[in-house]
């Protein structure tokens, strides 16, 4: 991995009957990429530059037929805060 290199994610999950179990189970297989940031309800920041890998983990934790989801490649010293940290 690059020095300040990182994979975001960020998604929708479509409000239903299983949302709070899509929700969790997204969370619990992106852990294992050690999540830097996780700033919103939406939007999470990975340790790592395997965008494949994270690619393939949403699929086992979103519904693609309802959810979105973006993955893309980030810099560390990019981020830029507002509001209370």
């Amino acid at each position: 991995m690059g020095d300040s290199t990182m994979i975001g994610v960020t998604f929708n999950i479509h409000y239903d009957a299983t949302y709070s179990e899509r929700y969790d189970d997204l969370h619990k297989a992106l852990e294992r990429f050690g999540i830097e940031e996780a700033r919103t309800t939406s939007c999470l920041f990975l340790n790592t530059d395997d965008a494949r890998a994270v690619e393939t983990a949403l699929y086992g934790a979103l519904d693609y037929r309802k959810d979105k989801a973006v993955v893309f490649t980030t810099y560390q010293h990019t981020f830029k805060y507002f509001g209370p940290t």
